[in-house]
């Protein structure tokens, strides 16, 4: 007779009738109480009604049962989590792990609670012990990759991406989370083939505002606000923060602040919003009130927000939001005068056989150069990268000292790095015969003995702005790096790693005199046909045209990473000229920190 039961109960399950097996089992937990397959399919077939809590109870009393199989503690630890009892979760989760540490389903569902509870570098350490045993699922991978991008480890996201041949086969739920690795990593045109087949095919109201964010992503504005209206009359609870966030975004786009305004509170008044979330919506009301001259509540909101970042940072980066040191490690890494004489070399690059690096502090105009360049059909260039760092730990790795080691490096050597250089860049670039790349990363500032060796003819140009507005507009961005996230968390933190950057340059270009151009941003929106004129003449480029057209180029090109995709896509403005100004009183502190440098570059600074 139990065994019928259980095999009816089965059948139900199998076939969708959820209230019906839920039935079947307690009939048969009546007859055979504490039978174990009747509690499974009981605790299922509540879970699949909807009702955690009940389900919650009976994997619990598996597991109380059966106190050697962690399954059951695991799956405890998957209803606790949907409801938002995030630490007894995790207990259930360590005890499941302590009995199968090595059980890929196990850790993916404990790193998605971990990233619930504000934990992303937890939770990336859990999703990459997945990744790395045998008999993984696709889930891990992508969710490893989204921990990665979170911790702003975006190489390792790359190598984590499933095969593209996997991707139809994947569930809706793992295909739109897919999709967010691959905006992060600039695979925009694959992240929308992606959306618009679920969006429009099965009409999920997650992909439809998961696609509309794109849009806006991407700048087209029109696209994101009608599916937007449609996801906003569906009213789907698990659309409801990402659609907020897009309403948020959307109203400050338009210059409708009191809409902004409204959807950030909203978005903070959510209970069990993410940390990350939480941050951002902060960032945002940041950002309004700046834009309303409501000074007082932009640096309020400001507080809040670098305190969560910084939060988040001793989670992802321990090491280094504990310590007192410089967060940007490569600041320290100096070159003797003694090791900064290269040997040249008949391998050397040509010019036109090296990219063009734009480099400067973060936040100085360096994403309008690149765009300008990349609008000119003799330029390519590619999401931001770190692929100039990769080949100072491609160095090191070689049993050589960085930077000390570099005159040292052997012409075979040399080869091998320059042809790990552009394989690297080539996953993202994609260049036509003839085509200079060109590598826009401003903190490759701190990386140029490397660049110096290996292209020792490249152009460098070097992006400056008044240090001022570089710090209060790297205050309010919402970096992903763990150091930025660090060094960003104080003005006089930031102030610093500044400082210490300049230094690092001024210290270095006599050294090893770069080909470098000096471009104020403030000279360039002040006198844009004359700083056209200087960047063309620098590059021997005939065609100016397509420089000062950069705008039109850029808003047609879609995806672009850096923060600052929306405002290059508009004419050349001085509105970002002396934005520090009404916000004086809190950077009188930071003023003897940055005066070396401003005095060097020639910016003044009021006396303290």
């Amino acid at each position: 007779m139990i065994q019928q039961l259980l095999e009816r109960a089965v059948d139900e399950y199998a076939s969708g009738r959820f209230a019906e097996c839920e039935r079947t089992c307690r009939a048969t937990l009546e007859r055979a109480p504490g039978d174990e397959a009747a509690l499974t399919l009981l605790a299922m077939s509540l879970d699949a009604q909807g009702q955690v809590q009940a389900a919650a109870d009976v994997f619990g009393e598996l597991a109380r049962l059966h106190p050697t199989v962690p399954e059951y503690r695991a799956n405890l630890g998957v209803m606790l989590r949907g409801l938002r009892r995030f630490d007894e979760a995790d207990a259930a989760f360590r005890e499941a792990l302590s009995l199968a540490p090595a059980t890929p389903d196990i850790l993916v569902n404990y790193g998605l609670l971990l990233l619930d509870m504000g934990r992303p570098g937890d939770a990336r350490h859990r999703f990459l012990d997945a990744c790395e045993l045998e008999g993984h699922d696709a889930d891990a991978r992508v969710y490893a990759a989204l921990a990665c991008i979170e911790c702003g480890d975006v190489r390792r996201a790359e190598e984590l991406m499933p095969p593209v041949a996997t991707w139809p086969a994947l569930e809706p739920r793992l295909r739109g989370d897919l999709t967010k690795v691959l905006v992060q990593l600039g695979r925009a045109e694959e992240a929308r083939v992606l959306l618009e087949s679920d969006a429009h095919g099965s009409m999920d109201p997650t992909a439809m505002v998961r696609l509309a964010s794109l849009h806006e992503r991407t700048n087209r504005i029109y696209e994101a606000s009608a599916l937007l209206e449609r996801v906003r009359h569906a009213d789907h609870p698990d659309t409801h923060v990402d659609a907020l966030t897009l309403e948020a975004t959307l109203a400050t786009r338009r210059k409708d602040y009191a809409a902004a305004r409204a959807a950030n509170e909203e978005l903070l008044r959510v209970g069990d919003l993410p940390l990350q979330a939480r941050a951002a919506a902060h960032f945002a009301l940041a950002s309004v009130a700046d834009k309303q001259g409501q000074v007082d509540e932009a640096m309020a909101q400001l507080a809040k927000a670098h305190a969560i970042q910084f939060e988040l940072a001793a989670d992802m980066a321990p090491d280094i939001a504990a310590s007192a040191e410089e967060p940007l490690r490569i600041a320290s890494k100096w070159l003797d005068p003694k090791d900064a004489v290269f040997p040249p070399s008949a391998d050397d690059p040509a010019p036109e056989a090296s990219p063009v690096f734009i480099v400067g502090f973060p936040r100085s105009g360096t994403t309008m150069l690149e765009q300008m360049l990349d609008a000119h059909p003799r330029y390519v260039s590619m999401d931001e990268r770190i692929i100039v760092q990769a080949c100072v730990e491609r160095m090191e790795r070689m049993g050589h000292g960085y930077p000390r080691d570099l005159p040292r490096l052997g012409r075979e050597e040399l080869a091998e790095l320059r042809a790990f250089y552009w394989s690297e860049a080539d996953k993202v670039a994609h260049r036509a015969p003839g085509q200079i790349l060109v590598d826009k990363n401003p903190l490759n500032m701190l990386r140029l003995p490397m660049i110096r060796r290996l292209f020792p003819s490249a152009k460098i140009i070097l992006a400056l702005r008044h240090p001022c507005d570089v710090l209060l507009s790297c205050y309010m961005q919402n970096f992903r790096s763990p150091a930025f996230l660090v060094l960003c968390s104080t003005l006089e933190r930031l102030a610093k790693s500044y400082a210490n950057a300049m230094r690092f340059w001024i210290h270095h270009a006599p050294l090893l005199a770069p080909d470098a151009l000096v471009l104020r941003y403030e000279d360039t929106v002040g006198d844009f046909p004359a700083q056209v004129e200087r960047i063309a003449g620098y590059l021997d480029i005939e065609e100016r045209g397509f420089l000062v057209e950069f705008s039109r180029h850029a808003a047609a090109k879609g995806y672009i990473s850096t923060p600052s995709y929306s405002q290059v896509i508009e004419p050349v403005n001085k509105r970002a000229v002396a934005r520090w100004l009404p916000y004086r009183k809190w950077f009188e502190p930071a003023f003897p920190i940055l005066r070396p440098a401003a005095d060097h570059w020639g910016y003044a600074l009021p006396e303290a």
